[in-house]
């Protein structure tokens, strides 16, 4: 039971840092988007005292200044979107597979929630390469 409490929260305050830091991010692109998003993400991992995310974070940052060019950016939002686009596919086909073989409402049921959130994140992806 502590352990899902644990994944709970940390899976939580994951997803409220990508919110945080997509927000105060927004306006900017490429190289210096990733490095606000990092640092971000660094503030709460520090704030938590969380050292293997921060040791993490911090080697992400370096290697970000060291290597990020424009083009390399835009090449990390171009396959985002292509390995999206691959998991809709995939979802698509396993949709429409169960629903040839009349597999139960249940099954079919789950198989278009996970196209959608499949389709929910590929569209997050494109948004985020229109704003290169």
């Amino acid at each position: 039971m502590m352990f899902k409490a644990n994944f709970l929260s940390v899976a939580l305050f994951a997803v409220s840092i990508g919110a945080f830091a997509q927000n105060n991010c927004r306006d900017l692109r490429g190289c210096e988007r990733k490095l606000c998003e990092l640092n971000t993400k660094l503030t709460y991992a520090k704030k938590y005292n969380n050292q293997n995310q921060i040791r993490g974070l911090e080697n992400a940052i370096e290697k970000t200044k060291t290597y990020c060019t424009t083009n390399f950016a835009n090449y990390d939002l171009d396959k985002k979107v292509k390995d999206k686009r691959e998991k809709v596919e995939d979802r698509t086909e396993e949709l429409n597979k169960a629903i040839r073989k009349q597999e139960s409402a249940e099954k079919i049921a789950k198989k278009r929630r996970k196209l959608a959130e499949a389709n929910a994140e590929l569209n997050e992806a494109i948004l985020a390469q229109k704003g290169k």
